[in-house]
């Protein structure tokens, strides 16, 4: 894969980061690629590049996912954060690292998004990208029930806290904390996990990749009201009578990465997974 320009977006509200943002542009500079630091995602419609460096932590990486998917543009991470999970390298590393993508050696892992479609009671929808998940919640803390449809067909309901839908890579993300299993990023599910549910015989259930799942949220209270988060950084109101459809999108991020940082070696680096 040839890149001609590349785009460096980190959070301005990380001040620390912005050093290192100039130093990452002016190396990708000198290896002659048109680079533009960017502190605005919107700016990537505007003005396209073949190639996003996206700095900072997991939730950064998140942003650039949503808008960058859509473009078809390829993410590299560089990890300025805590757990990095989904980033390429560490920030102590990204010389290298990115020599290694100019060289041709870095694999491009195509990843499983979410579309959500928020519908109301006046036939409004507004739809949404999700990287990770889409969570469902009460406003206020509290048990509710959630009406659930596969495809249409009726299924159990939920009782308790909420209902995590993930995608694969998200499977590490809030479901993996709410006692969800971890799945391989290539294999093609939706993932239901449910939040603190009041039984024991309700447990995270896989779906079909193509399905479309159906949730509807109702309290006992009429002023109680339900959220639904999107990769816990958008956050939205429904009103009474709402409902959420989520399915697979037909879009999906790229993300660059060396091939010796595969998902089970990340596993085991950042989340201990088999280690004794």
């Amino acid at each position: 894969m040839q890149f001609r320009s590349a785009a460096v977006f980190y959070n301005i509200r990380k001040t620390s980061v912005a050093p290192l943002a100039q130093e990452v542009r002016d190396y990708l500079a000198q290896k002659g690629l048109a680079v533009r630091v960017i502190t605005s995602l919107d700016e990537l419609a505007e003005h396209p590049a073949d190639l996003l460096v996206s700095m900072g932590g997991d939730g950064t990486m998140l942003c650039c996912a949503r808008a960058a998917a859509p473009l078809h543009i390829p993410i590299f991470g560089i990890n300025c954060g805590t757990l990095g999970f989904l980033a390429a390298c560490e920030k102590n590393d990204f010389k290298n690292s990115l020599q290694q993508l100019l060289d041709g050696k870095c694999a491009l892992n195509e990843r499983f998004m979410l579309q959500t479609r928020l519908l109301d009671q006046d036939g409004q929808v507004q739809e949404f990208l999700a990287f990770n998940d889409c969570v469902l919640r009460a406003a206020e803390p509290r048990s509710f029930l959630t009406q659930a449809a596969f495809n249409g067909i009726k299924i159990p309901s939920y009782f308790g806290d909420g209902v995590i839908v993930s995608t694969p890579t998200g499977s590490t993300a809030y479901s993996l904390a709410a006692g969800g299993p971890i799945i391989e990023p290539e294999v093609d599910v939706l993932l239901v996990t449910p939040i603190c549910p009041h039984t024991l015989n309700q447990r995270p259930l896989i779906l079909p990749g193509n399905a479309t799942l159906t949730l509807a949220p109702t309290f006992k209270q009429e002023t109680s009201r339900a959220l639904a988060s999107i990769d816990g950084q958008i956050n939205l109101s429904l009103p009474p009578g709402a409902k959420l459809e989520i399915t697979r999108s037909p879009v999906r991020a790229k993300l660059l990465c060396p091939k010796e940082r595969g998902f089970f070696s990340i596993l085991n680096r950042k989340l201990n997974w088999g280690n004794r």
